[in-house]
């Protein structure tokens, strides 16, 4: 019984997290993580120059190459249907293999909502709030899950397909927690947004490290992804055997 319970208790939790938002995802405020640089982050064009497909594809790569694992703080305040929440995801990705370990936090209507996520290859374990144990995930939950917290890797890899000629331009540079940070922004459609089509930014420091990507929203809407500890080594492991539901 207790088990059915819970599972219907994680289920209806992802449910409501979902319906908070048509994608919520993305980082809190000050934490981006650069190495102070000055005017050696600043491309060689001018501000306003659009990129080739080619410049903007060498751009992107140079970024995922940077970051085999990352630490990501994905926050959002979103206002759906005249309810207004807010959500950050704090966790640690990595590339290969495939895995991760986040925890999202959500508020509505002065409700907080604490879901626990770890996925090692296929396999994905999650937890609520204040359980001790940790369900595995048959299928169900997964692709919500990955709704609600993006995985950075397929995000960037995203905005990468969409790329093309023109599609991509250099704003300037700009500071961000005291690092000089080179600002772009893409032409994404609504694979990406879940809306209508628009900009996504991202700041890039000297190394060629995506530090911030910030997505095209409605008026009133934030969603912004902070990167840091780009290529540090990440510990994440599967729950024990003891620690699942049992039936799970």
């Amino acid at each position: 019984m207790r088990t059915t319970q819970n599972r219907r208790r994680l289920a209806a939790g992802a449910i409501a997290l979902a319906a908070m938002s048509t994608f919520v995802a993305c980082g809190s405020e000050g934490s981006a993580e650069s190495d102070p640089t000055g005017s050696d982050a600043a491309p060689a064009i001018d501000p306003g120059t659009k990129l080739s497909e080619d410049e903007a594809e060498k751009l992107i790569d140079s970024a995922v190459d940077a970051m085999p694992t990352v630490h990501v703080e994905i926050g959002v305040k979103a206002v759906e249907d005249g309810v207004s929440v807010n959500a950050a995801t704090v966790g640690d990705y990595q590339s290969e293999p495939v895995a991760y370990q986040t925890q999202l936090t959500a508020e509505q209507d002065g409700t907080e909502t604490v879901m626990e996520i770890i996925a090692v290859g296929e396999t994905t374990y999650l937890r609520m709030d204040d359980d001790k144990e940790w369900m595995e995930d048959d299928g169900m939950l997964s692709g919500m899950v990955a709704a609600l917290m993006p995985n950075p890797f397929t995000l960037v890899d995203a905005v990468r397909d969409e790329v093309g000629d023109d599609s991509t331009t250099y704003v300037g540079q700009e500071e961000v927690d005291g690092a000089d940070l080179a600002h772009y922004t893409f032409a994404v459609g609504e694979d990406i947004t879940g809306e209508d089509a628009g900009d996504l930014e991202g700041w890039f420091d000297a190394k060629g490290r995506l530090t911030r990507l910030s997505l095209p929203m409605d008026e009133g809407n934030e969603i912004n992804v902070d990167l840091t500890k780009h290529g540090e080594k990440v510990t994440i492991t599967e729950p024990a055997a003891e620690e699942l539901m049992d039936g799970a």
